[in-house]
């Protein structure tokens, strides 16, 4: 066997092999985040897309929360007043050039009910902008400066049953 044939065979099993073990993995998140969202029907479902998450002043640790597929945090709350802090990030791509939006850190609350599943994060255009404004139930509109009238992204959240 040829040198050549030998690199392009170990190369495939190697891919084969990891291909096969984050197949597992996925499915094990996947299992994992189901079992999750079962076991916490009876409360609100919060998919949160930012870091340095505190709710009600604790860090998220002190949460009953998993990973979601596109690695945001799940967190389980009961239905009443929330305070929810993080900082939030988006990517855009504007004219083949992408762009990474970063917030300070925010502060919010948010009114929850048992049973609904919500998003929070950042997003390029308003609720209304994205023909979503029924879904919405708190929009905060960020500038690059403060008190600026030029509105660059806004912090979401929406609910969905």
């Amino acid at each position: 066997m040829s040198r050549t044939m030998m690199i392009i065979t170990v190369v495939v099993v190697i891919w084969a092999v990891l291909f096969a073990i984050f197949m597992l993995l996925d499915k094990k998140r996947k299992d994992a985040q189901n079992s999750f969202s079962e076991e916490n029907r009876d409360k609100a479902l919060v998919h949160l897309y930012c870091k340095n998450i505190k709710i009600d002043n604790k860090p998220l640790s002190e949460a009953d929360y998993t990973i979601g597929e596109y690695l945001q945090k799940i967190v389980a709350l009961t239905s009443g007043l929330h305070t929810i802090e993080g900082i939030f990030e988006s990517t855009d791509t504007v004219m083949g050039k992408t762009r990474n939006v970063k917030s300070e850190k925010v502060s919010f609350e948010l009114d929850l009910e048992a049973g609904n599943k919500y998003t929070v994060g950042m997003y390029f255009n308003s609720a209304q902008e994205n023909k979503d404004a029924d879904k919405a139930i708190l929009e905060i509109p960020l500038s690059l400066y403060r008190e600026s009238d030029n509105i660059k992204a806004y912090i979401i959240a929406y609910r969905e049953t």
